[in-house]
């Protein structure tokens, strides 16, 4: 039986599945990007992980393999044993274990495990067809624009003709002689112009009082044997003030304690769970119908991840992060 075909097709439906012995392949998602420098679009991936210390039969394997080859539980279990053993016998060895439509796995000068996932393959369903490519940078309209302008302006600027100094000075002259020499033939007219000018303009003692005077007349009636005349006050208007709305931060990180078929054993753990204090609940279904347990949820991946590792090193050595999108 080919186990590594079953583990790469489990790998494009589940968020996590683990080979008992040998570790867990965990896959996130990656969205569409565009590298600055070379300018080659790339689209929305999966991209798979690998964790050693996730080593506890989670039965997603098992379960595959009864479903697809018609063999037992224990049939199932006895085959990932044995495929578990030559891939650690082979690190032992200071070789690499080649994982077909996964990667490759090998032991660094450390003895750490190093992992490779294949650049070629794609496990998100929705990013099918599609591959990267590159595009040519596009050059701004604005700077193409601003040479057009300076061009223009530089060819009108040399194309324009200059004027002799004696004709620029017969062009200030000329109206203001016309000018004195209406005005010495036509006194009257000038007075009656002087004139009609002056009552437009107010005079500085007319300005002053302007100033001085307040801006509304209000006509109070004279009052009668001492009595008090009210004078109404003026009216702010009332300020509101916005209170802004509380903003909701939804979780989308999910540290995951198990998967059952069965929702009320299911429902059971999340009891226990929230009876040692921690906020459990369900989330959700994966394809297969399994419900998923959440220890915690968080709204930050860094949180989420740095809680991960707390809770594998404590009394969860088999939980998961699961990541919603």
């Amino acid at each position: 039986m080919n186990i590594e075909k079953h583990l790469s097709g489990l790998l494009a439906e589940q968020d996590c599945v683990i080979v008992p012995g040998f570790g867990g392949f965990i896959t996130n998602y990656i969205p569409a990007g565009i590298n600055p420098v070379t300018h080659v679009f790339t689209p929305p991936s999966r991209q798979v992980a690998f964790n050693a210390r996730l080593r506890n039969n989670d039965g997603i394997l098992a379960n595959h393999l009864v479903r697809s080859l018609d063999i037992t539980y224990a049939e199932a279990v006895a085959a990932i044993e044995k495929l578990s053993v030559e891939w650690v016998n082979i690190l032992n060895k200071s070789e690499k274990v080649i994982i077909q439509g996964i990667g490759l796995i090998f032991s660094d000068k450390e003895n750490n495990l190093q992992f490779i996932p294949e650049s070629n393959i794609n496990l998100l369903d929705d990013a099918f067809g599609l591959t990267s490519f590159s595009s040519l940078p596009i050059q701004k309209l604005g700077t193409l624009k601003k040479s057009s302008e300076k061009r223009i302006r530089t060819n009108a600027v040399s194309s324009a003709r200059k004027l002799p100094s004696s004709l620029k000075w017969a062009v200030v002259l000329l109206p203001l002689a016309a000018l004195s020499f209406w005005s010495a033939f036509n006194t009257n007219k000038v007075t009656n112009l002087y004139h009609n000018v002056a009552s437009v303009i107010p005079s500085p003692a007319e300005s002053s009082s302007t100033k001085t005077a307040t801006p509304f007349a209000v006509n109070i009636p004279a009052a009668e044997n001492n009595a008090e005349v009210i004078v109404p006050e003026t009216v702010k208007e009332a300020e509101v003030i916005a209170t802004p709305e509380a903003v909701k931060v939804e979780n989308n990180y999910f540290i995951i304690a198990g998967a059952f078929g069965v929702k009320e054993n299911a429902d059971k753990l999340v009891e226990s769970l929230k009876a040692k204090g921690y906020d459990a609940s369900i989330a959700g279904q994966n394809r297969n119908g399994l419900f998923r347990v959440s220890i915690e949820g968080f709204s930050e991946m860094e949180i989420a991840l740095q809680k991960t590792e707390e809770m594998r090193k404590g009394d969860f050595p088999g939980a998961w992060l699961l990541t919603l999108r």
